[in-house]
């Protein structure tokens, strides 16, 4: 049975199992205890988006910039991923991307006490909106 009867078969039931539609690299960041850490960044080598965390530990990488500054899809390959986030161990490893979605293992930061010379990142409070807080211009007289 050829490749392409297969994949046509397989075309049926869902593109992912040939590899097909968009490469996507996707996978949750979580601590020892298995709970998300958010705001962790993920980088890749060769260069895709950076990607952060949300709030329930999940990233998806999909994208990267071309040399003229244009959004293209990610192609298939083996990258290096990179997770930071202040307070954790580093992690560094590689995943073979061959079509379609990627799906990695859950990713596992611990913690480490940050050196004396290293500082924490900005935060930023986040202000919630009100209904005292519109942006109708102010008329004067």
């Amino acid at each position: 049975m050829s490749l392409r009867y297969v994949c046509a078969l397989f075309a049926l039931g869902g593109l992912a199992a040939c590899g097909g539609g968009p490469v996507s690299i996707a996978g949750k960041v979580i601590d020892g205890r298995g709970e998300p850490i958010a705001k962790a960044e993920v980088l890749t080598t060769p260069e895709t988006d950076i990607a952060v965390t949300n709030s329930r530990g999940f990233f998806v990488l999909r994208q990267r910039l071309n040399e003229f500054g244009e959004t293209e899809s990610i192609a298939p390959g083996v990258y290096k991923i990179e997770v930071h986030k202040f307070g954790y161990e580093d992690l560094v490893f590689e995943v073979e991307v061959q079509g379609g979605p990627t799906r990695v293992d859950d990713l596992v930061m611990k913690p480490r006490t940050p050196d004396i010379e290293e500082t924490a990142p900005d935060v930023l409070e986040e202000r919630e909106n009100t209904t005292d807080d519109s942006s109708v211009p102010v008329q004067g007289t």
